[in-house]
């Protein structure tokens, strides 16, 4: 299948099976819309579209940036699209930090069942001296020391 493919199927998902739902996700409890997005996800690993911004060695789609960008155009349409596709913030930036420096140990603790859409991530970036969550104005760094 070419990447022309792939889109329109994903647009075809977001519009059917997603947006579908949407008044009724947007009227109901965590508790009662989680099992629906959980079957959605597994259509969407079923599908082959799972961790589209994920390589193929770790379970992902395996796009380029630019061709994760057009996904997430479509993706977008939904506010439940990253989520249904397990490439919502701050998950996706969290596995692609465990992927590039994560030790195994980390990786079996937090990556892989990240990977799985089983847990979710957070990080913490306020500073009582720098207001709001923008990481370019964070003032505390890390040095590794020997």
């Amino acid at each position: 299948m070419n990447f022309t493919e792939v889109k329109e199927q994903i647009r075809t998902f977001i519009k059917d099976e997603l947006i579908s739902l949407e008044p009724w996700i947007v009227n109901s409890e965590w508790s009662e819309k989680l099992p629906k997005l959980n079957e959605l996800r597994d259509k969407v690993k079923k599908m082959g579209f799972w961790l589209p911004q994920v390589s193929k060695e770790y379970g992902g789609l395996g796009l380029s940036l630019e061709q994760h960008g057009e996904v997430s155009e479509i993706l977008g349409a939904s506010p439940y699209g990253f989520y249904v596709f397990n490439c919502q913030a701050p998950d996706a930036g969290n596995m692609e930090v465990l992927i590039e420096t994560g030790t195994e140990e980390q990786k079996q603790q937090y990556l892989y069942p990240l990977l799985e859409g089983k847990i979710r991530s957070c990080f913490a970036m306020t500073e009582p001296q720098y207001a709001g969550s923008n990481p370019t104005r964070m003032g505390t760094t890390a040095k590794k020391e020997n």
